[in-house]
């Protein structure tokens, strides 16, 4: 079939589009581990930091907290097991570090008291980091003060049976709450961990930042497994984070690389000369190239299955078709929003995860949410249209054509480009 459309969807020459040097190995020796030799960042692979998210009143994302994945160790735990998890967060965070964090978004991290009398938190400061410590007795809170008039930015938890936060409430900038204590009245912006339920939320400030299953999602349910866990990490990542980490990432996930740099240089990804490793691939596509073939690594995983195969070049067929159609005057916000909605459309089958448990956890705009969750949209009524494509459905095809007011052979066309552009990622997926 000819197609007459004058800017027929394609990934040739340009990539994944809606017309709209590596670095060394990190090494350090600086946090005290027992060890001759330096820590490398293999260590920290089979740990893998997580960026967990903190969301304000609206559930717009706000900021991130640094976590291990999967290491969580109590406070009745070895002061040995709690002091090797620190360092091991501290250890990644100086990798992080070494070339700057760029994202726009806070991110915080969490330290012992010990550690305030340490020389870590102004090596490894900047201006995005908001340290979080419980201040215990006065000791503690004259040393995190000093810090803080040197430069650095504290977030004390609010303890309402200890005195030493209590009067010392003007000197900060952030607090850290538990969602079932009392408001407290300060300038201080609160940051609310433990938010389950819309009544415990309405409780709180306007300008509070929030951390609970009510706005990320519950917990990771235990039948996702970790390769899962670092796809669902890279693909919010993908979506809403910089070209620098998403190198970051790739980084401390050297396992996913070749694969990544297999989609880059791909006729997927449309890179004009081939790139030498994934930060050379990243930068040379670009913000918005760079974070949708991450997103489809992200779908497909570091091995694709025949089924990861099958749900990345969906998605990226959809994509592609959905852009085209909104370009052809189908009512959405916009192009791009139209292409990451069909990105997205096959993510909760490849990561394992409820609709309502992505949309939290990757902070998806209300348009993405509404149509992903089959709430009435213009968004929404494109997937469907998809959805027709897919299964040839010729009377849902008409009745959306005429819904669009966008002739059916155009329609026909544009899904069969789209098609036919996505089937170059199969290549590169295996």
């Amino acid at each position: 079939m000819i197609s007459d459309d004058p800017t027929p969807s394609r990934i040739v020459g340009g990539g994944i589009n809606t017309s709209e040097s590596e670095q060394p190995v990190v090494v350090t020796q600086m946090l005290g581990i027992a060890s001759s030799d330096p820590v490398r960042e293999e260590v920290l692979r089979a740990r893998f930091l997580s960026f967990d998210p903190l969301f304000d009143v609206a559930s717009s994302l706000v900021a991130h907290q640094l976590v291990l994945r999967g290491r969580a160790a109590g406070a009745d735990a070895p002061p040995e097991l709690r002091q090797m998890e620190e360092d091991m967060l501290l250890t990644g965070l100086y990798s992080l570090t070494q070339d700057g964090l760029t994202g726009e978004l806070p991110l915080l991290v969490r330290i012992s008291t010990g550690m305030l009398f340490s020389e870590v938190p102004q090596q490894l400061n900047h201006r995005q980091l908001i340290w979080c410590v419980n201040l215990d007795n006065e000791q503690h809170l004259a040393r995190a003060l000093a810090l803080q008039d040197a430069g650095l930015t504290f977030c004390p938890t609010l303890n309402p049976l200890d005195a030493v936060v209590q009067d010392s409430l003007s000197a900060w900038r952030y607090l850290a709450c538990n969602a079932d204590d009392t408001p407290p009245a300060v300038a201080a912006r609160l940051i609310v961990d433990g938010v389950r339920h819309a009544h415990a939320q309405a409780r709180w400030p306007g300008n509070t930042w929030f951390r609970g299953s009510f706005f990320s999602g519950d917990t990771q349910p235990a039948e996702i497994s970790h390769e899962q866990a670092v796809q669902l990490d890279l693909l919010a990542i993908a979506l809403r984070e910089s070209v620098e980490t998403l190198v970051q990432f790739f980084r401390l996930n050297p396992d996913m690389a070749p694969r990544l740099l297999a989609i880059a240089n791909s006729q997927a990804g449309g890179l004009s000369r081939p790139a030498e490793s994934t930060a050379h691939a990243l930068i040379m596509l670009g913000s918005q190239r760079a974070g949708r073939v991450a997103a489809l690594l992200a779908l497909a995983g570091r091995q694709p299955t025949e089924s990861s195969r099958h749900y990345a070049i969906t998605a990226l067929t959809r994509a592609l078709f959905m852009g085209k159609i909104t370009r052809l005057g189908a009512p959405a916000e916009s192009a791009a929003a139209a292409f990451e909605i069909g990105l997205l459309s096959t993510a909760p089958l490849a990561l394992s995860l409820p609709v309502e448990t992505l949309i939290r956890k990757l902070g998806l705009s209300a348009t993405s949410a509404r149509a992903l969750s089959a709430h009435p949209s213009p968004e929404g009524a494109m997937l469907q249209l998809t959805y027709a494509c897919e299964n040839n459905d010729v009377e849902t095809l008409a009745s959306y054509a005429q819904q669009l007011d966008i002739p059916l052979h155009q329609i026909s066309v544009a899904y069969l480009d789209a098609l036919i552009a996505a089937s170059e990622l199969d290549a590169a997926l295996h």
